[in-house]
């Protein structure tokens, strides 16, 4: 049962407001993350009868709400066209759209009751994708392995800044999450949910969908192993000389976010949910008590 006393809970009918990344198109990731309280996700890049097989392999294996990430500059026009037609079709529950004009299909989407997320990197994409009709915000800051355009907007400025300019729409943040205390930060900063990709790609279930130097680069990665990558929509990705370093090859590389820094182990899907929604409520009581202490102790101690 979705919560109601949390917007996105409430928005996408789910228990627990942690939305998995497009950080693949294979579907059995997104079914252990639904089945856990989440929503899952499928990347939208494959052909239209490819994520048709995709949307019911899911549904075979789960009947929890799920996503289907649009990169709306992957492919032309006539091919995202065709990809939200089959979205449409299999009567998808959310499509979560990123790297393009939320008004592309925000409001076709919306007339087949499809709940709509768009991906914005800054507050001026995110007064335009509300202008559009969107239902729901994903903020993504420069810390995040997601399509991040231009913007170098870190998380603890991007976050408060789309809450305070467009408080009426729910808003997830992005790429700045791997534990509860990234979960309390951007809490506090005025996002209602997170969407997590590096963190979830380094699970137990994530060996069976991702190749294994995926792994060695999160699990030794520091805090000067990511970049920037060229082009349009700028993914951070690890850097060539890290890669070489830890594989040998500067030719296995991999898109991931700076949490990476902060992962050390390979937990299972449901250790991650209860590293962020049951150890965090402690952590916040205990970051409170530390506040309260200070406010209540006499002026010049």
């Amino acid at each position: 049962m979705a919560s109601s006393s949390n917007r996105v809970c409430a928005l996408f009918g789910i228990r627990t407001p942690l939305l998995m990344g497009a950080i693949t198109p294979k579907p059995e990731l997104g079914v252990v993350v639904s089945n856990a309280g989440g929503l899952g996700c499928i990347e939208g890049i494959s052909s239209p009868e490819k994520l048709r097989g995709q949307i019911r392999a899911f549904r075979e294996l789960s009947d929890a709400p799920f996503s289907v990430n649009f990169p709306l500059a992957f492919g032309n026009r006539d091919l995202v066209m065709e990809r939200a037609r089959v979205a449409v079709e299999e009567r998808v529950p959310v499509v979560i759209t990123s790297a393009g004009s939320p008004k592309l299909l925000t409001g076709m989407l919306q007339e087949h009751g499809i709940t709509v997320a768009h991906v914005v990197a800054g507050v001026a994409h995110a007064r335009k994708a509300a202008e559009a009709g969107v239902d729901a915000l994903i903020a993504e800051p420069t810390e995040s392995g997601g399509y991040r355009g231009a913007n170098e907007i870190s998380m603890m400025v991007l976050i408060p800044a789309v809450a305070r300019a467009v408080p009426d729409v729910p808003l997830v943040a992005a790429g700045s999450v791997a534990d509860r205390a990234g979960l309390v930060a951007v809490t506090a900063l005025g996002a209602e949910g997170v969407q997590l990709g590096t963190r979830l790609v380094a699970t137990v279930e994530g060996r069976d969908a991702f190749p294994k130097h995926a792994f060695e680069l999160i699990l030794a990665a520091d805090d000067t192993s990511t970049m920037s990558a060229d082009g349009p929509t700028r993914p951070r990705v690890s850097k060539p000389e890290f890669a070489e370093a830890v594989l040998g090859t500067s030719r296995k590389r991999m898109q991931m976010g700076q949490v990476a820094a902060l992962i050390d182990s390979i937990p299972s899907v449901q250790q991650v949910f209860d590293e962020l929604f049951g150890a965090g409520p402690e952590y916040a009581q205990s970051v409170a008590d530390g506040l309260s202490k200070l406010a209540e102790a006499p002026a010049g101690e």
